[in-house]
């Protein structure tokens, strides 16, 4: 079962992480080019705006299996302080993301004018849109910075 559960772990890590990974790095220069008047533009950044939201809810999985791989091995992983280390690293990475990065994300989509009309709201607008640019960077680089080393601190030999 544990195995099982390892490889479903990994394989979330992969295809939900990887994708969100990628968006938010990509974000940020596309919707500078539909704010400056690219169609094209806005709608990768649209598109990757919605990668962002769907499967960074959807990579809740990853440290919920994680979680699962450790309760059912309590044995192995208890007096690995790498993993625990992992374990909140990842858990203040999905935070940032929630809470920093998808956020700044929307607010430029409604600043440009690209959300769709059912999602719109006023307060979805900033004007302050390179503050805004800057601030979703900024949290996709340290979201991402995290996720690195919490793939590092997996394959840290158990330390005790």
């Amino acid at each position: 079962m544990n195995t099982f559960l390892i490889f479903l772990h990994v394989a979330a890590a992969i295809l939900l992480l990887g994708p969100v990974v990628v968006a938010t790095s990509m974000f940020p220069r596309q919707v500078a080019e539909a704010q400056a008047g690219g169609e094209e533009a806005t709608g990768r950044a649209s598109v990757l705006h919605r990668i962002t939201k769907t499967y960074g809810m959807l990579s809740l999985l990853v440290p919920l299996l994680g979680g699962a791989v450790l309760a059912f091995d309590w044995d192995t992983y208890k007096s690995n302080y790498w993993f625990h280390t992992a374990i909140v690293l990842s858990v203040i990475g999905w935070a940032i993301l929630l809470a920093m990065v998808i956020p700044q994300q929307r607010k430029m989509m409604g600043t440009i004018g690209a959300l769709p009309p059912a999602e719109a709201d006023p307060s979805d607008v900033t004007g302050k849109f390179e503050k805004s640019k800057a601030k979703a960077t900024a949290g996709a680089g340290i979201f991402n910075l995290l996720w690195m080393l919490v793939l590092i601190l997996m394959f840290l030999p158990d330390p005790s």
